[in-house]
């Protein structure tokens, strides 16, 4: 793809990874990949920065059209997907297309929790309520219904769970109900950072067990399902700290934190009493 410059976030490993795909299998050239922290001003003053923070940005160096989000990907995916462009620009496809891109572009920090440097350009997305909203209750129906199937395949063929569907779900439920109430002692935007941040703590809890919903079927091991849950466990933890550290929890509401943890302990108790 020659003249056309991509400008991503090298700050979201989410754009990093996707981009880096465009060029491993061709569809960009090395040099049609470029960072915003180290872009130029030229090229920089070609772009509407306020747009291609919350949409990527493709540059045409021989023209100086910018085209940005899902019309750049296209445009993109084009080169070696036959149709692909033209099926997206239905009028339905594309307008699905695009809010799904909006979700995860305007939510990308609080998917993967990482800030921009110091002395780099800070790209971060425009806090946007409906995205964040919607974001949130995605996950939600997502690892509410998700429970089901942990509940017949994984959860039951343990000897020290004793739990049915029913109490699974009204533990779950009062783990969300506890995080919600606790998100309202924050200001406005920080309270659904807070929302979105525990969000992603738990839908990383529920796509770590479907890879041992999927092993267990193999090797129905009680010991491999403990061993999993504890590695679990510990991610989680580590990852619950570098995410309170990120959203200013950590530091500056260490009582969220306690709650957080004994509301934690509590849960794990009433699963595995």
């Amino acid at each position: 793809m020659k003249n056309k410059i991509l400008v991503y976030d090298d700050n979201c490993p989410l754009c990093t990874w996707y981009s880096g795909l465009f060029v491993k299998y061709g569809f960009l050239n090395p040099e049609g990949r470029k960072p915003f922290s180290t872009l130029d001003d030229k090229l920089l003053a070609k772009i509407d920065f306020g747009k291609s923070r919350n949409e990527i940005p493709l540059l045409d160096t021989s023209t100086h059209k910018v085209v940005y989000g899902i019309d750049a990907l296209l445009e993109i995916l084009d080169q070696k997907i036959p149709f692909i462009k033209a099926i997206g620009n239905i009028a339905p496809i594309k307008w699905a297309l695009k809010r799904f891109y909006k979700v995860v572009s305007f939510n990308r920090k609080v998917i993967v929790a990482k800030k921009c440097g110091s002395s780099t350009i800070d790209c971060s997305p425009d806090y946007n309520f409906l995205y964040r909203l919607i974001f949130m209750l995605v996950c939600l129906a997502f690892n509410t219904l998700m429970l089901y199937p942990f509940q017949n395949n994984l959860f039951d063929k343990l000897s020290y769970y004793h739990l049915d569907l029913y109490e699974l779900q009204a533990a779950h439920f009062v783990f969300v109900i506890i995080n919600c109430t606790l998100a309202f002692s924050f200001p406005k935007a920080k309270r659904y950072e807070y929302l979105g941040q525990v969000n992603m703590l738990a839908l990383s809890v529920i796509l770590l067990l479907i890879p041992l919903m999927i092993i267990q079927f193999i090797f129905n091991s009680e010991w491999l399902m403990t061993s999993w849950l504890i590695i679990i466990a510990a991610f989680i933890f580590k990852e619950y700290l570098r995410r309170m550290e990120y959203a200013g929890v950590l530091s500056n509401n260490k009582w969220i934190v306690s709650i957080n943890l004994l509301s934690l302990t509590g849960f794990i108790l009433f699963l595995f009493h």
